[in-house]
């Protein structure tokens, strides 16, 4: 069953639900707004472009789980093998995935990534990391390679996405990495503010 995303769910099942509860709310014209939103700002891409997007953002916002570290808080049946199992910094592992191995063009990836570390804005967001992680972060929290794998292998095999994606085992510098472009393009990239389009929908797959 694992990768697990907490006590007796499957990730895979968390991946799907999250995506069929926002399916239900997402309109056709949404991804029309999105698609002329990011028109405004240079990004070119269809409807149906803007469909797959925000299906492989929701289905995939939790991809970090796979971290070797979450994993090993389960047994194989997804029941917790320690006292209070933790996805804490979770995030930080998507947006990695998004930002460096998802199959679209730069503009795109970071949207995604931009969601990704901050579909937990309530408790945490990409303002709260800096070039330093804090003292409980731990490296192995990153490697999602193993069980990060399966999961998109079931999801590719079922037909849930359709894009040949891969992900790996990164590190913190990948990470720190990633914060310095932002802080790089800030000002001069207008379609950053624009992640918000693609979180919405994040948000409320993962929350209902």
């Amino acid at each position: 069953m694992k990768p697990c995303a907490f006590k007796n769910q499957t990730l895979l099942d968390h991946s799907k639900g999250s995506y069929r509860e926002a399916e239900k709310l997402i309109s056709e014209n949404y991804y029309k707004v999105v698609v002329k939103r990011l028109e405004n700002v240079g990004i070119s891409l269809s409807v149906d472009e803007v469909k797959e997007i925000i299906k492989d953002a929701v289905l995939l916002h939790d991809i970090g789980k796979a971290g070797e570290y979450y994993q090993e808080q389960f047994d194989d049946e997804c029941n917790p093998i320690v006292e209070s199992p933790s996805f804490i910094y979770h995030e930080v592992g998507s947006a990695l995935f998004f930002y460096y191995d998802y199959n679209a063009k730069k503009e795109v990836r970071e949207l995604l990534a931009l969601a990704a570390i901050n579909h937990l804005n309530a408790i945490r967001g990409i303002g709260d990391f800096g070039l330093n992680m804090p003292k409980d972060f731990k490296e192995s929290m990153l490697r999602l390679e193993k069980y990060g794998s399966v999961l998109l292998k079931k999801l590719k095999e079922e037909g849930v996405i359709n894009k040949d994606v891969r992900v790996r085992n990164y590190k913190f510098e990948d990470f720190r990495d990633m914060l310095f472009a932002f802080s790089k393009r800030n000002l001069k990239a207008k379609h950053l503010k624009l992640y918000t389009l693609i979180l919405a929908p994040v948000m409320v797959g993962d929350n209902l």
